[in-house]
């Protein structure tokens, strides 16, 4: 039985759902700016859970939403001289970017705000017809003291609230607690008509109308980084109860834990953000998957440079003991140590554990029972989304060859030409016996997508797709 922790009861729960047909919605980027760590790891820890849904024999219906309009990407775009509309595509094709090479589920739907503003308009209407909203000169307010679950999914007391992040201070609102459904424009900002004003949709109220529009009044998974419960999960709660009181919204609220460098929160503020797609040039996909698979999903985990090239090394030895299997998934025992592992609020440090006292193990397995196990191996690592891709590393931009070549003093105008000057100088090298240098010069154009193979008529490939 699955059992996973629920942040609104605080409590680990099995997981009783009224059918196999399976709601999922993960709170998606504020597309400001690139996608750093943390985006990936709260991308790739609920891939695992989704695909374990399917491995489950569910029908998940996924929803991840883009953030396209709010106040950090107006500010961002004025500061590039652009359209909000411009930064923001810009910035989600790095996100789908980042996805891809992680090999994260593609959504059902991947709604995007400014494209459900009727919707969300439609939403604020009735939040304000059941007298859970009003109208000021700034804007449009839930009113917190209207709804007495208030602060119940966070834990938070009311004199704590200021203190979370994106909570608003103006004078007009009737509590410094109550937030933003519909913000008035100000000059030269972006806007949509409504029947209170011009303006433009709270942070909050945006996932509310998506989920109500997309998937119905009732999920039964809301998933994000834990730094999403307050305020924006809380408010969402709120809102969404105002304008449906007699359903529950959401069943399981599902959250991750933050990336923490040398024990202090990553984050935009303070200036120590990760870029996501330059850790996955460098290592790949799967080692960045890998990488985040070593935590459990819920604690805080701990990054750095040594830490992901510990997960390259030790992921390399699960991808050499299953690269000769043969045989059909038929090692029971193992698949059942699966099942438990992820049943324990997906436990997958644990599960790493025991898959290594396995291969630690198998010098003792006969023939057979060994290709059973790395034929088993393999299974439950792919369906948590591994693709044992031939190379570790992201295929390599031409800017990134140029500059590749430029490193061993090639003047760069195309692959071809680089490539026979590079190889030449490696030839040089094994001529003279110098077999290491020879080596690292292999090893160093893997890294770039350029795959040398000694004895092969063609020599080289570049996997640039």
């Amino acid at each position: 039985m699955l059992k996973l922790y629920n942040s609104y009861t605080k409590s680990t729960e099995e997981v009783v759902l009224s059918n196999t047909e399976v709601k999922v919605y993960l709170c998606g980027p504020t597309v400001q700016s690139s996608p750093h760590i943390g985006h990936g790891r709260s991308s790739v820890v609920f891939d695992f859970f989704i695909r374990y849904l399917k491995y489950l024999d569910f029908n998940v219906s996924f929803v991840r939403n883009i953030t396209d309009i709010e106040d950090k990407i107006i500010l961002k775009s004025l500061e590039q001289n652009i359209d909000f509309r411009e930064l923001a595509e810009n910035v989600t094709l790095e996100f789908r970017d980042a996805y891809a090479n992680l090999n994260c589920i593609q959504p059902d739907v991947e709604p995007k705000a400014t494209e459900y503003i009727d919707e969300i308009l439609i939403y604020i209407q009735k939040i304000l017809d059941n007298e859970m909203g009003y109208v000021s000169e700034s804007g449009v307010y839930f009113d917190t003291a209207a709804y007495s679950d208030y602060l119940k999914l966070s834990g938070r007391k009311n004199d704590e609230v200021i203190s979370g992040t994106r909570v608003d201070i103006v004078d007009d609102k009737k509590a410094p607690e109550d937030f933003v459904l519909w913000k008035f424009a100000k000059d030269k900002e972006p806007y949509w008509d409504s029947s209170w004003g011009k303006g433009r949709p709270g942070w909050h109220i945006e996932c509310s109308a998506m989920i109500n529009s997309i998937l119905g009044n009732d999920i039964d998974f809301h998933c994000g980084g834990n730094d999403l419960i307050f305020p924006h999960h809380e408010n969402e709660l709120a809102q969404s109860k105002a304008a449906y009181p007699n359903n529950e919204f959401v069943k399981y609220w599902l959250h991750n834990g933050m990336i923490n460098l040398s024990g202090k929160k990553m984050s935009k503020s303070e200036g120590n953000s990760k870029f996501l797609n330059d850790y996955i040039d460098e290592y790949g996909g799967d080692v960045m998957r890998f990488y985040f698979l070593r935590a459990q999903y819920r604690s805080p985990q701990e990054f750095s440079e040594d830490l992901l090239t510990e997960s390259k090394t030790t992921f390399k030895k699960i991808h050499e003991f299953v690269s000769s299997a043969k045989s059909s998934p038929t090692n029971n025992e193992v698949i059942n140590l699966f099942e438990k592992c992820m049943d324990d609020d997906l436990n997958t440090p644990k599960l790493i554990g025991e898959v290594f006292t396995y291969i630690n193990n198998a010098a003792s397995l006969d023939e057979k029972m060994l290709d059973e196990l790395k034929s088993t191996v393999r299974y439950i690592f792919e369906i948590l989304g591994f693709k044992f891709e031939k190379t570790y590393v992201k295929k390599a931009s031409t800017e990134k060859i140029k500059h590749f070549f430029e490193g061993y003093g090639i003047s760069f105008s195309s692959v071809d030409q680089a490539m026979n000057e590079y190889l030449a100088i490696r030839e040089d090298y094994r001529s003279n016996k110098k077999y290491e240098i020879a080596d690292n010069m292999r090893d160093d154009a893997l890294k770039v997508g350029i795959k040398i193979e000694d004895g092969n008529e063609n020599g080289w490939s570049w996997n640039n797709n």
